[in-house]
């Protein structure tokens, strides 16, 4: 099985090719997604069973002040990767964001989704093209660097999230999967002050903007059939 994946040295691309070295992770250098003629060309030449689409531009204050970054990258970009596995017959996996969902958690992956801003958008709009596919799969996911990188965490915020050494290998055992059509991947329902101290014990609250949804916690039941696991708090590393 020959698995390539796009965005190879961004966070998680770095912690999945740590899991399986053999991953082809094409450079931005040598495969630009924006570029539709470079991305057949690396595909024919690596004829990839596997396509794990990490590439994105992922700053969300970025495409709040220009539409460039989500329509580039996001949305045409994703476009071009899936177009390209269409045509040579290659499993498409998705990384999407938790931030699709509104209202109270958690969230099931057949829900009406309403990105609360332009980077949920753009990856929204990723999502629209890679529906157009047979073998495909989107992950809807929530994760950071290990350990939480900042001084102060917003009260008050329930998710699923995960450090990206702990959702690695979930992503990594999705992608390899027969699953298709979404599935949610994380962790038991947290709040985010709990997730920041798992690796900041001392770490401060702030008030929440009104635009981080409230709670993004998901239902992970799908995730814990396919990829059998038995008891979600054993995913974390503490």
């Amino acid at each position: 099985m020959t698995i390539l994946a796009t965005g190879g040295s961004g966070l998680l691309g770095r912690e999945i090719k740590k899991l399986e070295s053999s991953i082809i992770a094409p450079s931005h250098k040598d495969m630009d997604i924006t570029d539709e003629r470079q991305i057949l060309a690396v595909f024919q030449k690596h004829q990839p069973d596997i396509v794990l689409h990490l590439a994105a531009e992922t700053k969300p204050p970025q495409h709040e002040d220009a539409p460039e970054p989500g329509l580039s990258a996001n949305i045409i970009g994703t476009a071009n990767v899936a177009l390209a596995c269409h045509k040579l017959g290659a499993r498409l996996v998705y990384t999407s964001t938790d931030y699709l969902y509104v209202g109270p958690g958690p969230h099931k992956e057949d829900e009406a989704v309403f990105a609360p801003y332009k980077f949920g958008w753009s990856k929204l709009g990723g999502e629209t093209a890679i529906r157009l596919l047979r073998d495909f799969l989107i992950l809807r996911l929530s994760f950071g660097p290990r350990p939480f990188p900042w001084d102060k965490v917003y009260a008050g915020q329930y998710n699923s999230k995960l450090y990206v050494d702990e959702i690695a290998p979930l992503v990594l055992q999705a992608a390899k999967s027969k699953a298709v059509g979404v599935m949610n991947i994380g962790g038991p329902r947290t709040t985010l002050e709990d997730y920041a101290r798992r690796t900041k014990p001392d770490i401060q609250t702030i008030r929440k903007p009104e635009w981080v949804p409230a709670d993004t916690s998901l239902d992970i039941t799908r995730m814990k059939q396919v990829l059998d696991i038995k008891n979600e708090n054993k995913l974390l590393k503490h």
